[in-house]
């Protein structure tokens, strides 16, 4: 891996002033940075506080309430003390605070300047407390490849769904917002190596194998340590419902997904780290789980496939609203950003099913994508 110095200018938007409440923090230069509060109502409780678990292995974990998408995170770092460090994921300001990442690396008498971070997806939990790293001087951003903001992405989701043709315009600003609009760690900065699964990244004498996982976001990465068969799952491995969320037509996120998890299966895996769970200790343990994630879509595609089987050619909006019907109010009745989940939900399984051949699609005369079953 290269080195460069940091650079502030080039990351001009972590110093951008910001309106409503921030959160305020000094650089080691004594410059004041202030970020905007994103999750105001969220406390979190410390569970580990930088604990070694194995060599150069550490752990931070942390309680949460009121965070709608998770109920605590857990983060990892390998830490040559002294040396160099290497972050994977940093956690968000709102959620866990910033200042357990100095504490860590003074534990260790280990430099910003000789830290890295490891982004394993950008949603805000994993990704939100880059701009505090970079102004402590972190050096390099590593993250998977993905695609700068386009606000024809959001316009196509829209029309490709059947949403525009509902009038249901209100889902775009949270497509937006998972695709990334505000948000510069998609850009092709400075500082940023975009890796593949081509790349290892060498550190504390573990030899990380770079995997991409797309599922739970197009730019997912894992790394896998081969001889030690322990993996840091990011969230391409959690215990929840399926949710697997498309936002663009032929990016076969499930297919991938689903072959992913059934691969990591059969890789012999000891110990998985996961973002949102504790450890997962046990060749047994670890294979129970992913046969379990692999059999929680079954359901949900078979009673996908039946609703075309019933209704005949659907868009992706009209199966979204009759999964929904059993709810109080339906589909309408969800706010903007569950509807959006439902509808990017149904667009994932409706994508599998074609790429199974379990059903075909064909554009309408207003560009919505319409599924039929194949018999």
């Amino acid at each position: 891996m290269s080195h460069t110095s940091f650079a502030p200018a080039e990351f001009d938007w972590v110093n951008e002033p910001h309106h409503g409440d921030v959160v305020t923090y000094r650089d080691p230069h004594g410059r004041k940075h202030q970020l905007p509060v994103r999750y105001p109502d969220v406390t979190a409780t410390p569970l580990v506080q930088a604990k070694e678990i194995r060599p150069h292995l550490y752990r931070c974990s942390f309680s949460l309430n009121e965070f709608h998408f998770c109920e605590r995170i857990d983060l990892y770092s390998i830490i040559e003390p002294g040396e160099r460090a290497l972050l994977i994921d940093t956690g968000h300001y709102d959620l866990c605070g910033m200042h357990f990442l100095d504490e860590l690396l003074a534990a260790t008498d280990t430099p910003w300047e000789a830290t890295d971070v490891f982004l394993t997806h950008l949603h805000d939990d994993h990704a939100g407390n880059v701009p505090y790293c970079l102004n402590q001087g972190a050096r390099h951003l590593i993250r998977g490849a993905c695609k700068s903001f386009d606000s024809q992405t959001v316009s196509a989701f829209l029309r490709e769904t059947g949403a525009a043709s509902v009038n249901d315009t209100a889902l775009d600003s949270f497509v937006a917002l998972l695709r990334g609009r505000g948000n510069p760690l998609y850009d092709p900065l400075p500082l940023v190596r975009e890796v593949n699964g081509d790349d290892a990244i060498d550190i504390g004498d573990y030899h990380l194998q770079v995997l991409e996982t797309p599922g739970h976001t197009m730019e997912h990465l894992c790394l896998l340590e081969p001889d030690h068969r322990f993996l840091f799952a990011g969230d391409h491995i959690i215990v929840a419902a399926p949710g697997v969320m498309q936002l663009e037509r032929d990016q076969h996120l499930l297919l991938h997904f689903l072959q992913s998890i059934a691969e990591l299966r059969d890789a012999g895996l000891r110990t998985v780290y996961m973002s949102h769970h504790e450890v997962l200790e046990g060749e047994d343990d670890i294979v129970r789980l992913l046969n379990r994630i692999l059999n929680t879509y079954k359901k949900p595609l078979t009673k996908t496939c039946d609703v075309l089987g019933e209704k005949g050619p659907a868009t992706v909006y009209a199966v979204t609203e009759n999964a929904c019907r059993h709810l109080p109010g339906g589909l309408a009745g969800l706010p903007a950003g569950m509807r959006t989940r439902r509808v990017a939900t149904a667009f994932g399984y409706l994508e599998y099913l074609v790429d199974t051949e379990r059903a075909r699609r064909h554009v309408a005369d207003d560009g919505a994508l319409v599924y039929e079953k194949v018999s």
